[in-house]
């Protein structure tokens, strides 16, 4: 295992975090003090993804529809549209 941050190999077991869909190892990285879990679901979107979402809109594309055929959620839809504004 080593830290998704610092690349470091020194990491130790921290506990467990709860999600929906069970129980998940925790580590802690002894270089940077970084808390994760291996497991890391979100992401951020990359460039690209991002310019789309714009160009959809600007086609007079509905914020719900967007989300649906890119597959991100519509709160991430609105966010990067208000976040330009």
């Amino acid at each position: 295992m080593e830290c998704i941050r610092c690349k470091s190999k020194r990491v130790v077991k921290a506990g467990f975090k709860k999600l929906t869909r069970g129980k998940v190892q925790k580590y802690k990285c002894q270089e940077c003090n970084k808390y994760f879990t291996g497991k890391e679901a979100y992401h951020r979107l990359d460039k690209d993804k991002i310019e789309l979402i714009h160009k959809m809109y600007e086609e007079k594309g509905e914020q719900r529809k967007i989300a649906r055929v890119l597959g991100v959620g519509l709160a991430t839809v609105q966010y990067h549209l208000k976040k330009t504004q």
